[in-house]
């Protein structure tokens, strides 16, 4: 069985999100954000995993497609290595093979209506508590691009978000045995922030792209548009319904069933599908109120682990795509309030 490395859990006391606010070129972001963690005295590329000889090499194989495709990614990984005085070589191998080596990072993803008309997506984010420090939210205001917010367990990369055009990305990671060179999850969610304006224009984007990593993405906007998006390096299937739409760390589509691991610690993937079929299947619209029962467990299993085991839902979140506006629980909804952010997004 393939399992998650979890380290003992920390004082869930002093944990916080760190809170970015990000304006400029893709290099000038990358410092701004590697200045913040320098001014706290974290060395990044200290923090990360010890690179293998296998992720180097994926690394150096797939940058040429990231160089060709989306420079500014890169050149955001190069501000970041410059603004924190770290390792470049170690901070760019980590992240352009993240999700494609890893295996642990879950979550859980919802898209309807509310009763007043307001597209909503909601979305816990399952993950490795011993750097729930390290995790942040950002505002981030590119030079070229959409302004968007957005939140990370990471750097450069996301893996939920609101555009300022309304359009909203949560992404559900899938682990596969296959590794291919191609974009990967946290680092599509942000290129997808940043470049659409609609599900539509995210649709089209995703079956142009070359994807390395298995994911999901669920997808709405303020028109009210939603779907999810089941892919992986082989395959892309779009699901959309008027329903209200759900993922988890698994396909669920006949074409993509295949894909999906066996013997994998996913931190009860089946367990939260069933919550999720059982909440919201019965309704083709929400309220904000009820998806905060949701994703908060008050209607079936969908947070409340055993911190002991070192793996926790450390942020949940629900953005309103007619309002602009973000209710964002910083740690476990179980534990911890929403709050409503005021943030201020040009449109």
């Amino acid at each position: 069985m393939i399992t998650t490395e979890m380290a003992p859990a920390p004082d869930i006391r002093r944990i916080k999100m760190n809170y970015l606010n990000l304006k400029g070129t893709p290099k000038e972001i990358g410092f701004q954000c590697g200045k913040y963690f320098a001014k706290q005295g974290i060395n990044i590329s200290d923090t990360l995993p010890p690179s293998t000889e296998e992720r180097k090499k994926y690394s150096t194989a797939v940058k040429p497609i990231y160089k060709q495709k989306y420079p500014m990614l890169l050149e955001e990984i190069e501000g970041l290595a410059e603004g924190n005085g770290c390792n470049e070589e170690a901070l760019m191998t980590f992240l352009l093979s993240m999700y494609t080596y890893t295996a642990m990072n879950f979550c859980t993803c919802i898209a309807g209506i509310d009763e007043n008309g307001h597209p909503l997506l909601g979305r816990n984010s399952d993950f490795l508590i011993a750097m729930q420090s390290m995790y942040s939210h950002s505002l981030i205001q590119p030079a070229s691009g959409y302004a968007f917010i957005g939140n990370t367990t990471g750097f450069v990369e996301m893996e939920d978000g609101m555009n300022e055009k309304g359009l909203a990305v949560g992404m559900t990671f899938i682990y596969s045995k296959e590794k291919h060179l191609g974009i990967n999850a946290g680092m599509i969610v942000r290129i997808l922030l940043e470049q659409c304006k609609s599900v539509d224009e995210a649709i089209l984007l995703l079956k142009k792209m070359r994807i390395g990593s298995a994911q999901t993405f669920t997808l709405a906007d303020r028109e009210g548009n939603r779907a999810i998006v089941e892919c992986n390096a082989k395959r892309v299937e779009v699901i959309q319904s008027d329903s209200v739409l759900f993922a988890v760390n698994q396909f669920t589509s006949d074409s993509m069933k295949s894909y999906n691991p066996i013997g994998i610690d996913d931190m009860e993937s089946d367990l939260r599908l069933k919550t999720c079929r059982e909440a919201l299947s019965h309704s083709d619209r929400l309220s904000v109120d009820y998806m905060r029962e949701v994703l908060s467990g008050k209607q079936g299993f969908l947070c409340q682990y055993d911190r002991s085991r070192g793996g926790d839902t450390v942020w949940s979140v629900i953005y309103d795509l007619n309002e602009i506006a973000v209710l964002l629980c910083d740690g476990n909804p179980s534990r911890k309030p929403f709050k409503k952010l005021d943030e201020r997004l040009n449109r």
